[in-house]
């Protein structure tokens, strides 16, 4: 079992389709109900006892740095720059964040709103390297995994990459939060994303890391989320649903 006590959020991105909102905002401070999708977030971190969050910060940062500041409930917050964020993507990010370090961690994508409850389940889980997902059902799309025997994921399918005859029925959207210790990290998710890196300069988003882990053998296992309430929030639609669900 491992426990992280580090955590990266991926947050440097525009959030284009949420404008015009974020035409003055990063989209990782956008409210749901007065509470900001990555307040949300830190604070459910600190609350599971992990002591620094690191976040990837490009677009408007200086306004997450001012907002957030370097300390929340006593978690460390420290900020690692992509200037690149308009030619790259959360690939780029998370090779940043991860280049230097050499320990478990948790690792996020900084448009999920979701309950502490959640991550506490997540946590508590005994399988070591473990991303969180939900059974498909009709409101659900974007990135879908699926899952065989022992919870083992054996496919991870980013919604422009679906192969022809795909349906998502019978497997599981990704919520994009994920937890790896740091022997994985340093035999399969550094060399992958590496590669990656110096292949295509990180434009592609993490979904094709993962993708690509999967083809090579990694071992990545489901956690099911089972009711317990989450949404990511991409566009106006998203964030509409969000304050329903979590008024």
């Amino acid at each position: 079992m491992i426990n992280p006590k580090k955590a990266i959020l991926l947050v440097a991105g525009q959030g284009t389709r949420l404008k015009p909102l974020t035409e003055t905002m990063p989209k990782c401070l956008v409210e749901v109900n007065g509470k900001a999708i990555l307040a949300n977030a830190l604070e459910n971190l600190a609350r599971c006892n992990v002591e620094e969050s690191i976040l990837v910060v490009g677009y408007l940062k200086e306004k997450i740095k001012e907002k957030i500041g370097e300390e929340l409930n006593g978690m460390k917050i420290t900020y690692i720059d992509n200037d690149l964020y308009e030619q790259t993507n959360n690939t780029y990010s998370l090779w940043l964040a991860i280049k230097n370090l050499h320990e478990d961690l948790l690792i996020l994508e900084g448009d999920v709103f979701f309950e502490e409850k959640l991550l506490k389940e997540f946590m508590k889980d005994e399988r070591e390297n473990l991303t969180i997902v939900e059974k498909y059902n009709p409101i659900l799309d974007g990135t879908f995994v699926e899952v065989r025997e022992e919870q083992k994921i054996t496919s991870w399918i980013h919604k422009k990459d679906r192969p022809v005859g795909f349906t998502p029925e019978n497997k599981y959207k990704t919520v994009n939060i994920h937890k790896f210790s740091a022997e994985f990290i340093k035999k399969w998710l550094k060399p992958i994303l590496k590669k990656h890196i110096e292949e295509t300069g990180g434009e592609e988003p993490i979904e094709f890391i993962f993708s690509e882990l999967i083809k090579n053998k990694a071992k990545i296992y489901a956690f099911n989320i089972q009711g317990i309430p989450w949404i990511e929030i991409d566009d106006a639609h998203d964030l509409k649903r969000a304050e329903e669900i979590f008024k």
